[in-house]
This record gives C-alpha cells, sequence and structure tokens, in this order.
C-alpha cells in the first residue's frame, strides 16, 4: 500500500480506532494448535438458513478430519469488516473472512486478503465459473461459493396469477390489485411493495431508466436524467397511482406480503424461504421489462465468497486452502441449490440440467441473475451509499424535488469520497 493510500485508509477508518484495543484479544491466524488439533477460523455474514448449511459442513469437514476444529462465527456487516481489517492488519483475526463482492477493494486497498492466484492448484481455479472468482487486477482475493443478493419480482400468485412483463403491464394492473374496502384512504391491499426508500432497492429502476451509481473510476453518477426518471418513476406509483404504500421500510414490506396484503414484492433470495413458511403460494420472475428504455432493470448480483487473511503463515496455509476446497465443492453446492435456492458457481453444479431444473425459483432467479449487473468493487461504493441515502429520504419525504435530490446525492458522494480518499 501506497503512502497516500496509507493515510486515506487511516482517514476513512478513523472513528473506529477504539477497535484497534480489540485486535490484541484476537488470536493470531498462525496459533490454534491445541492437543494436536488446528482449529481454522471463519467470520461470516450468512443469514440464518445460509448458517445452517455452513455449519453442518463445518462439522463434516471436522469430524472427518480429527486433527482439524473449522471454527465458524457470524457477525454483522460493519463489524465483520471492521474487525476483520483491524485484526489482519495486525497479523490476527479469522484465517478466512465470507462476505460479498463490495468487500474485495477494501481488502486490496488494505492488503488484507491473500492474493490466491499462485497458491492454489490450477485445477482448482479451472473449476468454477467466471463469475465464481474475483480478481482485482491479477490478484485472485475472493472463491465464490454463490451469486446472490439480486433482487426479483416475488408475485403472489392467488392475488395476481400472471406477473406483468413490462413496468407499463405493472402499471395498468396494479389499481386493480390495490384494494381500499373501506374507503379510509389507506387500501388494505397493494398491488405491489418493497423496501423503496433505501437506494439499493432503488438500483434496478436507476439501471432500468439506463443509469448507473458509478463509472470505472469510481467517480459517482448520480445526477443524470436516468436517476431522476427512475426516482420519478417510484413517486408516480406512490403519489399518483397510488398502487404502494405510502410509507415503507424493509418490515413493513415484508409483513405485507407474507399477510397475502400484496400482491408482489421486489426482494432478494435470504427472503424466498421465509414467505414459503408464511404459506404464501408465490412464483418469481425478472422485474418488469421497461419499453421505454428497452432495457431490463438490472439487480446488483453479488459474488459471495470466501477470502483467506494476508496474515496466514505458510504452515498453516494448505490446511486452510483444503478447507476452503471443501466449503466451496460440490457436496456443499449442491446442497446449497437444493435448500437454499442459490446460484452455484461451480461449472459441473450450474451445468448439471436434471438438479438446476428441478426447482422453478432456481430457474427464475437465474434468469433474473442474466440481466443483473456485477457489485462493483470500487472502494468508493460505500461512500456513493451513503451520499445517496440522505437526499434519497428527502424526496421520499416530499421535501424536495427528485432533480434536486439527484443533484444532492451527486454531491453529497463526492465530498464523502474527497474526504475519505484525498490526502
Amino acid at each position: 500500500m501506497t503512502q497516500r493510500e496509507t493515510l486515506s485508509f487511516v482517514r476513512s477508518m478513523r472513528l473506529l480506532l477504539p477497535l484497534l484495543a480489540l485486535v490484541l484479544l484476537l488470536p493470531a491466524c498462525g496459533s490454534g494448535t491445541d492437543d494436536g488439533v488446528t482449529t481454522v477460523r471463519i467470520w461470516h455474514l450468512k443469514d440464518a438458513e445460509e448458517r445452517v448449511v455452513l455449519e453442518e459442513a463445518a462439522k463434516r469437514y471436522s469430524e472427518a478430519n480429527p486433527d482439524v476444529n473449522v471454527e465458524v462465527l457470524y457477525k454483522d456487516t460493519e463489524e465483520l469488516r471492521n474487525h476483520y481489517v483491524f485484526g489482519a492488519i495486525g497479523g490476527k483475526g479469522p484465517d478466512m473472512i465470507y462476505g460479498p463482492a463490495d468487500n474485495v477493494g477494501l481488502y486490496a486497498l488494505t492488503e488484507t486478503a491473500m492474493a490466491l492466484q499462485d497458491r492454489v492448484d490450477p485445477a482448482f481455479v479451472e473449476r468454477f465459473e467466471e463469475d465464481g472468482l474475483l480478481f482485482w487486477g491479477d490478484s485472485l482475493l475472493l472463491v465464490a461459493d454463490q451469486l446472490g443478493s439480486h433482487l426479483t419480482f416475488v408475485y403472489n400468485k392467488t392475488l395476481m396469477p400472471e406477473p406483468p412483463a413490462t413496468l407499463g403491464e405493472l402499471v395498468a394492473m396494479a389499481p386493480d390489485l390495490t384494494v381500499d374496502a373501506d374507503g379510509d384512504g389507506r387500501p388494505e391491499q397493494y398491488a405491489l411493495t418493497w423496501n423503496y426508500t433505501e437506494p439499493f432497492f432503488l438500483v434496478p429502476f436507476l439501471s432500468g431508466f439506463g443509469g448507473w451509481m458509478l463509472d470505472e473510476s469510481g467517480t459517482p453518477t448520480l445526477d443524470t436524467p436516468e436517476m431522476v426518471n427512475a426516482i420519478q418513476f417510484v413517486l408516480d406509483l406512490r403519489d399518483e397511482h397510488q398502487v404502494i404504500p405510502r410509507e415503507s421500510d424493509y418490515n413493513i414490506a415484508e409483513t405485507l406480503f407474507k399477510e397475502g396484503r400484496a400482491a408482489a414484492v421486489i426482494n432478494g433470495p435470504w427472503a424466498w424461504g421465509g414467505y414459503a413458511e408464511a404459506g404464501v403460494d408465490f412464483g418469481m420472475a425478472r422485474i418488469p421489462y421497461n419499453t421505454e428504455t428497452g432495457i431490463w432493470p438490472a439487480p446488483i448480483v453479488s459474488a459471495r465468497g470466501y477470502s483467506v487473511n494476508a496474515a496466514v503463515t505458510d504452515e498453516k496455509l494448505p490446511l486452510v486452502l483444503d478447507v476452503l476446497d471443501y466449503l466451496t465443492g460440490e457436496e456443499v453446492q449442491r446442497q446449497m441449490v437444493r435448500d437454499l435456492f442459490a446460484i452455484p458457481t461451480l461449472k459441473t453444479v450450474r451445468r448439471d440440467t436434471v438438479l438446476m431444473q428441478s426447482n422453478e425459483f432456481v430457474q427464475q432467479s437465474l434468469r433474473q441473475a442474466e440481466v443483473a449487473k456485477s457489485m462493483p468493487t470500487e472502494p468508493q461504493l460505500r461512500q456513493i451509499w451513503d451520499g445517496m441515502r440522505g437526499p434519497y429520504q428527502l424526496v421520499m419525504n416530499g421535501n424536495v424535488s427528485a432533480e434536486e435530490g439527484a443533484r444532492l446525492m451527486q454531491k453529497q458522494a463526492e465530498e464523502l469520497i474527497a474526504d475519505t480518499f484525498d490526502s
């Protein structure tokens, strides 16, 4: 890391300096041997259902290899990233970390993830589809066990037997699916619900109108007509057509759909199992096509997988890589397809037509992923999200127009990036 990059990193993390004290409490990556048993530690942010699969896989590996204990520990997003980086810089922390692709830029900047391209067998790399291996420059920094995080149009088959193919069809059918039985102005049933107040959930519409959050250099691209059109489309659904809730967040959207009070919801793979548990007879489809632009709305799809701590010793590395090989291998990925509807990254699993076509949810998830856009790995993305959030909330609250909101997003994102990365 150059001197300028080091100063930039320290500046971006200055509010987290109290975490440095925690580094002293973390085990070193080369440690973990007790009575002939070596512990391989993994930190992750897998959700509850994914966690079960991971814990079962770790147990199977440990039972098959009595001299190894694979220890997995859940941490939420911010804690995972920040504790890991500070630990790895100090030569400590877990041996591997599991998370989404957007962390890779930070790991590259801080040199806390090991470059694996020359440390694994070429046959290991060859097993994966291209989207299952995440490089930063020439360095392989993440090996994915799935593609995920992409939002999909989920519909209640009882209320909406067939999903709309286009945004125009959605707008046309929505009034009949929005029911205000008592006439009090607050519908008991909505055509559509989703966490539309959060920028991540705006992205499919931004891309569907031809926009994106940043360019290849990491510069924000928020003050654009495409952003304005995307915001205005959401506002029109709410204020003009009145077919989505006046107020919404993630929990409100989930409750409405699970209780059968919304004909459709836009959400990601982490939620689908919960809909089945709630007894909703649901189907999945692509987010409807935008005939105005001729573009499919493209949600973000993210490779999710394992990075190896750069502080892992040469002595311990072969064992860590063997655990990595197992956790990203066929047995585990096939279970993830069956139990979690995950999109696998191994060629043999993804090209297994019997397995992949046996579940309609996996098929529809793949169809959505085909038109999704990969999660940006530029380290500026975090500042862009933060820059978008406040102005977008102002628009949703009626304080500023869509045009002013886009301008403020650009301004705030640029200021946050400058404060973080400029020396």
